[in-house]
């Protein structure tokens, strides 16, 4: 059994459906427990979800969070209460779970995970994807040999997290810090965990920024092999940063695999919305003038 452990709220049902749909398609040999956490899903959002799991043979179990714990936490831009909802996991989930998988509900499941389950991290408390553009260390008073994660993609070892009484620690954290937090509860699990991480390999978990950066900056990051094998077959899409591929302007060069699997579930009819004539010329423009670097990259990573 591979325990799954994801969270939103309501605006993001959609895209957990989607998630959902693309992890289950790519591992059909596999037997998934979902674990799903949310302050304020409504019953209907709820039925949903637990109707695609149900559909696909997998478990379900809800649990429904206080938000009130997460009031006061620093939230910005397009980021809502729910990015904090993973903190409290470790500490309520069922005692007898060990180990578990946590992922964003913004991302693509390609491959079967049971290799990523597999993947032995020891005593360290999570298992994690070095975030590729990150330089901010002394905001948050880490050392640069010890390198930032992305929390979007997490292998999580509860008995050692539990051990570190680590949910009541990292909220101490963010209530002390509010003022040097940027990027929300991920810069508070990094300040405490920056020595309790294994580093792994970034097809699980391709983020945006890896199209984005050049090259030779890549490389002070991941091995060229690592940078080839996350674009070129990655096992995870991650759509990080507040562009994402539900938007119009939106130019990740996987785009459409978001829209492969949102054509598998009852939000198959979605359109974008608000596609004003300026936005067309807009996105015209981004394309013929070489505004995003998505392609450039590509095909360089694909020629080298």
């Amino acid at each position: 059994m591979i325990h799954i452990a994801c969270a939103a709220d309501n605006t993001y049902v959609q895209h957990t459906g989607v998630m959902l749909v693309s992890l289950f398609e790519n591992n059909k040999s596999n037997s998934i427990h979902i674990h799903f956490f949310s302050a304020n899903f409504n019953d209907e959002n709820k039925i949903l979800i637990e109707n695609i799991i149900k559909e696909y043979g997998q478990k379900f179990t809800y649990y429904q969070l206080d938000e009130e714990i997460f009031k006061g936490c620093y939230i910005s831009h397009h980021v809502s209460y729910a990015t904090y909802y993973r903190v409290v996991i470790p500490q309520i989930i069922e005692p007898e779970i060990t180990k578990l998988i946590y992922l964003d509900t913004d991302i693509i499941v390609c491959k079967n995970l049971l290799e990523f389950w597999n993947t032995d991290i020891g005593n360290k408390v999570i298992g994690a994807i070095r975030e590729p553009s990150f330089t901010e260390y002394d905001r948050i008073n880490i050392l640069p040999e010890n390198e930032y994660f992305n929390a979007g993609i997490l292998i999580i070892n509860i008995v050692e997290w539990r051990k570190k009484n680590l949910t009541p620690t990292i909220f101490s954290y963010i209530k002390l810090h509010q003022s040097n937090l940027t990027f929300w509860d991920q810069d508070a699990l990094n300040a405490n965990l920056s020595e309790h991480w294994m580093k792994l390999p970034p097809k699980w978990n391709q983020q945006s920024a890896i199209f984005e950066m050049q090259h030779n900056k890549l490389l002070e990051v991941y091995s060229e092999k690592e940078i080839a094998e996350a674009i070129n077959d990655p096992c995870i899409i991650h759509y990080t940063g507040s562009s994402k591929p539900w938007d119009y302007l939106n130019l990740h060069p996987y785009k459409k695999a978001y829209f492969t699997y949102l054509k598998k579930t009852i939000w198959k009819t979605y359109r974008f919305k608000n596609v004003t004539f300026t936005k067309r010329i807009q996105k015209l423009l981004m394309q013929l003038l070489g505004v995003s670097r998505f392609q450039k990259v590509v095909s360089k990573v694909k020629r080298g």
